[in-house]
């Protein structure tokens, strides 16, 4: 039944895909019509020899010789199509990472790697770049450490556009194998005056104007003049979407989160994306894990389908093998285990970590990472300690100091997606509120208890963290095109 699932999930995803290519074909005909320009891709898929064309794009490598001047011009696709022009035509402004206009005629090329080329007519340089200054040269690989330096230039690289290019392909099956699967995507709020994790890592937002603040607040705390309560960037979309839940089955949401964490770990940023999806009438932690898993694999199998140039370009230079990996990924069951089994492994292995795991704490990265590399492959790890837990996790029905709770262990990122029942008891819910002095503040949250709300279940995943175990790369703020982390925040 799920090979028949993901199946069906697959056919989907492809008529998907192929619905977008044609969407763009046609809005690349509509661009040709008012100034006959032309994509690199497409121009490599439905060329027309002797057909005249208009290429916009940057110039990638440049070799010039006395007669003709070689030009591989690169428009943000991932191909690249050469430009012979004579030297004479060829602009001095005209080097590597400039912006070009090129006219010219369809030839076929005499090199067996390359089935046509362009014969330059005209080229036009309508972004001079100044090479002294620049960071980056032709032909030549950077550290991540040092492209980072650089992040406003990094889509000029080879390897960053790669990365954006693979991330949207991942970002595009996210959301498409949601709706698939009846999920109805919501717009939930960046404003919010809950903590959803309860672990105060929050930031506070208030107008930059203390005359806005003190004529809003007449005088009194300038944090909650403008709302007449804090207000704080979101951590979690969670609790509203269990309020769409209580009419509409199931729902999703995907977009930004801040936490205010003191961490500056290559897993950690201050500011991330996170898809968080919400199950109404769910009384059990399979279809949680079964949609979890389905998401993970449905990704990597839209990589292999769309993204192979792009795959073996990050593959070279992480020096990893994606295909395989990815390949491997799809062969792998997610294995299930419970924490008390986690932890009694941990516990026979506490010489190999710098921090001895502990009875009934949270468990560490470097433990996660054991844990993964142990059993081989993704893990689920359920049924934790409610004292470690939030509040609004549902307690398990055979044991109060548990939770019906899930965590998603990859290898090379150790933690990837979090996911619980919640409780839906109005009563013990109450009492924990309560004990937290929440009770006021998430009345409405109690509501949803009290006026025919089903037992829900749901889960969050770092949609970059996400990124970084399929592509195998270490650090999230090679992902990000503007990561924010503590005592860093450009642009």
């Amino acid at each position: 039944m799920a090979a028949l699932k993901n199946i069906k999930f697959q056919f989907v995803l492809n008529r998907l895909f192929a619905k977008k290519s044609l969407v763009i074909s046609r809005l690349n005909l509509s661009r040709s019509k008012s100034d006959d320009a032309v994509s690199v891709k497409s121009l490599l898929q439905n060329h027309r020899l002797g057909s005249n064309v208009l290429v916009k794009g940057w110039v990638k490598s440049l070799r010039k010789q006395k007669e003709n001047t070689f030009m591989h011009i690169g428009d943000g696709t991932s191909e690249q199509i050469q430009v012979v022009i004579p030297s004479s035509l060829c602009h001095e402004d005209c080097c590597f990472n400039s912006a070009v206009v090129v006219r010219g005629k369809v030839v076929q090329s005499p090199k067996a790697n390359q089935p046509i080329e362009v014969k330059a007519e005209n080229l036009e340089v309508v972004g001079r770049l100044d090479v002294e200054c620049f960071p980056f040269g032709p032909r030549k690989i950077y550290p991540p450490e040092y492209v980072r330096q650089h992040i406003h230039l990094r889509p000029k690289t080879t390897i960053y556009p790669a990365i954006l290019r693979l991330s949207s392909i991942i970002t595009t099956t996210l959301h498409n194998t949601l709706i698939q699967d009846g999920f109805i995507n919501v717009s939930t709020p960046i404003l919010t005056s809950n903590d959803c994790e309860g672990a105060g890592e929050v930031f506070l937002v208030r107008p930059a104007s203390e005359e806005l603040c003190r004529e809003m607040g007449n005088n009194e705390k300038l944090e909650e003049s403008y709302f007449n309560k804090r207000v704080y960037l979101t951590v979690s979309s969670q609790l509203h979407l269990e309020a769409m839940a209580g009419g509409i089955s199931k729902v999703f949401t995907m977009g930004p989160t801040f936490r205010s964490e003191n961490s500056r770990t290559r897993r950690h940023l201050a500011e991330f994306r996170m898809l968080e999806a919400e199950i109404a009438f769910c009384s059990d932690l399979q279809p949680i894990l079964s949609t979890i898993e389905c998401l993970v694999k449905q990704s990597a199998r839209s990589l292999l389908e769309h993204g192979k140039q792009d795959l073996a370009t990050v593959g070279v230079y992480y020096k990893e093998n994606l295909e395989e990996s990815l390949e491997d990924l799809l062969k792998t069951d997610f294995a299930t285990i419970t924490y008390r089994q986690a932890l009694d492994l941990l516990l026979e292995n506490k010489s190999l970590f710098n921090k001895s795991p502990r009875d009934g704490a949270d468990i560490g990265s470097e433990h996660e990472l054991f844990l993964v590399k142990h059993i081989g492959g993704p893990v689920f790890v359920v049924d934790w300690p409610a004292k470690i837990k939030p509040f609004y996790m549902r307690t398990a029905e055979d044991d109060n100091s548990l939770v019906s709770c899930v965590d998603l262990l990859v290898p090379g990122v150790g933690e990837l997606c979090g996911g619980s029942l919640r409780e839906n008891r109005h009563s013990i819910l109450k009492r924990r509120l309560e004990m937290q002095s929440l009770a006021e503040t998430l009345n409405w949250y109690l509501d949803l208890r009290r006026f025919g709300g089903p037992p829900t279940g749901g889960f969050g995943m770092g949609v970059e963290r996400l990124i970084s175990y399929l592509l195998k790369i270490p650090n999230l703020k090679d992902i990000v095109p503007f990561p924010r982390t503590p005592h860093h925040c450009p642009m």
